[in-house]
């Protein structure tokens, strides 16, 4: 526990520390909601009660406050919403986090985040401040677990939520190679879909003086780096010399295209839009492949290439098309 820090931002680390330790381990145990929720420690509720106002002023919005990885939170909502949607991410990537439910996400914690300041802002000891926090966080805790639960479409809600399916990233240099790409003759600019968290290849290219911007719905905003759904990210017709997705935007085509129930037709709209943002002699280079449209793309106007992906040895071959496809646009 820290001495006596006046500045928000040492509060708000403290509160992080104290999510990430209470936080569930897995999607399963998320979507279980917890039968109660004991007091904050003591110790806590002690060192919460001398900073009731600065945080419930700032979960009120009458001050920003600098986050402790920098930068800063003017809403408060939104930014514990854009956490949690990042964990549920990273469990499982193809979650349906569209902009619907992420407006819901956001009004759940701004729910939590009225009754929190409601608690800081009610009279009373530490010790009933820690038990009021308690039933905050059974409250908070009860609805996102709803919230997991109602993600999955299947008959059973906590199928697919239960289900995890990790997102790994990619060295640079590996994401060149099954693409076939040669980053000194790369077409500018080069937008990356899908670069994940550490946008390796996006830092990588840049560090080259290469124009690239990166896409992706984990990644920390940052010069040449965009928080967003590549669904909803606008892309401005013949704005790009080169389209990167690595195991990113086919693979979830792919999982729509091959799921009952699934948003495959939204996907097909999004890659004519992607090739429509190539400019003449532009390439759309992605894997796994897309068979099922690469086929009825027009020979006249689309040149499509194609090279095989290695399965690492001891490993069974993969169920999907497992080759690197790169798309030139002819004229």
């Amino acid at each position: 526990m820290p001495g006596d820090p006046s500045d928000l931002s040492a509060l708000l680390s403290v509160l992080r520390e104290g999510a990430r330790r209470r936080a569930p381990p897995d999607l399963g145990a998320l979507a279980e909601p917890p039968a109660r929720e004991d007091p904050l420690p003591p110790a806590l509720a002690e060192w919460l009660d001398g900073r009731r106002q600065e945080l419930a002023a700032w979960i009120e919005g009458a001050v920003p406050a600098r986050l402790p990885g920098g930068g800063f939170a003017e809403d408060p909502a939104g930014h514990l919403a854009g956490e949690v949607a990042s964990w549920l991410l990273s469990r499982n990537q193809f979650l349906p986090l569209d902009r619907e439910r992420k407006a819901a996400l956001a009004e759940l914690h701004a729910r939590a985040l009225t009754a929190l300041a409601g608690a800081l802002r009610r009279p009373g000891s530490a010790a009933e401040l820690g038990a009021a926090l308690g039933e905050v966080a059974n409250a908070y805790r009860r609805e996102l677990a709803a919230f997991a639960a109602a993600l999955s479409p299947a008959s059973d809600a906590t199928a697919d939520v239960l289900r995890e399916v990790v997102s790994a990233e990619y060295g640079a240099e590996l994401q060149l190679e099954v693409l076939g790409l040669d980053p000194t003759s790369l077409a500018l600019p080069v937008l990356d879909l899908g670069c994940g968290p550490s946008a390796r290849l996006v830092r990588l290219l840049r560090a080259r003086g290469l124009q690239v911007v990166g896409v992706d719905r984990s990644v920390a905003p940052a010069p040449g780096l965009v928080r967003a759904d590549w669904l909803e990210v606008p892309l401005p017709r013949a704005g790009f010399g080169t389209v990167i997705s690595h195991l990113g935007f086919s693979l979830h085509f792919l999982h729509h295209h091959l799921r009952p129930g699934g948003d495959a037709a939204r996907y097909a709209r999004r890659y004519v839009e992607i090739l429509g943002a190539l400019r003449p002699g532009g390439l759309f280079a992605y894997a796994p492949g897309l068979p099922f449209v690469e086929e009825h793309l027009d020979p006249e106007r689309w040149a499509v290439g194609r090279s095989p992906v290695p399965v690492p040895e001891g490993r069974a071959p993969l169920p999907i098309p497992w080759y690197a496809a790169r798309v030139t646009r002819m004229r």
